[in-house]
Formats: C-alpha cells, sequence, structure tokens
C-alpha cells in the first residue's frame, strides 16, 4: 500500500512537470490536477467578491491579461467568462 502511495504521488508531479514544460505554463499543475480545483470551481460562480473592471478607466491595453498568472480575462466582468473559475487572487472568494 505504501508503495502504490509512493509511485502514485511521484507520477502526479511528473506528470505536472511534464505538463508545464510540454504547454509552456508554469500554472499546468494549477490548471489541470489540482484536485483542490474540484472544490473551488463550482464556489467561484457563486462569490460575492470578484475581480471587476472599470470599464470607464480601461483604455483596453492588454496588460492585466499578460500579468495574470492563470490568464483570466477581466474586461469580461459575465460570470461566464473564460477562465473566470480559474483566478487564483486572494481577493477573488
Amino acid at each position: 500500500m505504501f508503495w502504490a502511495f509512493l509511485i502514485g504521488n511521484i507520477l502526479y508531479y511528473v506528470i505536472g512537470i511534464v505538463l508545464a514544460f510540454v504547454l509552456k505554463d508554469n500554472r499546468a499543475f494549477c490548471k489541470y490536477l489540482c484536485p483542490i480545483t474540484v472544490f473551488l470551481k463550482p464556489m467561484s460562480y457563486f462569490a460575492l467578491l470578484r475581480i471587476r473592471c472599470n470599464k470607464d478607466k480601461c483604455v483596453s491595453c492588454g496588460k492585466c491579461k499578460q500579468v495574470c498568472p492563470m490568464e483570466v480575462d477581466i474586461t469580461d466582468n459575465s460570470r461566464k467568462r473564460k477562465n473566470s473559475t480559474e483566478c487564483i487572487c486572494v481577493w477573488n472568494a
């Protein structure tokens, strides 16, 4: 039983590292393998605190998406936006 646990964990992290290199994304483990997202993703649809774009001040330069580690399109304020549930910002409940 111990060896199965050990080998499973090793494979889990090796796959995460390989995904990071193949997809050229240092957050590939968080996006595709992290088991915590199973619980956080559904609850993020009902979050009271969300990162929002102030359209009056936005100049559409795209810098916010470039610096976001999870590539969330912050200029789209809808709850259906692509990657909206992948936000790892502490302000996104």
